[in-house]
């Protein structure tokens, strides 16, 4: 999440997932949330759980939650891709690289 994020904006984030989530007949077992882009620490857990297997599918609000630049985006995609066959979904995918609201 970008620096001064409301809580009120990551819930409702966490709303809209979790309802896209149980159309598509998927479980969310965790919410993982980096309030700045210089801390990974939440990046890192999700890197361990693709790694480990504990995780097939990660659901991200758009690509710019991975970071600033796109080539951090699309590489962040592509690393957790790179993992046990992980799908990364993008609840909104027309935001697009790069773009922030």
């Amino acid at each position: 999440m970008r620096p001064g994020t409301s809580d009120i904006r990551i819930e409702a984030l966490r709303r809209t997932m979790a309802a896209f989530a149980s159309l598509e007949g998927f479980v969310i077992t965790r919410f993982l949330v980096d309030r700045h882009f210089e801390h990974t620490t939440a990046f890192a857990e999700l890197l361990a759980a693709v790694t480990d297997g504990e995780a097939l599918h990660v659901l991200v609000p758009a690509l710019h939650h991975f970071g600033h630049a796109e080539g951090v985006q699309l590489a962040m995609k592509e690393l957790l891709e790179s993992k046990n066959g992980t799908r990364v979904l993008v609840l909104f995918p027309e935001l697009g690289a790069g773009v922030r609201p």
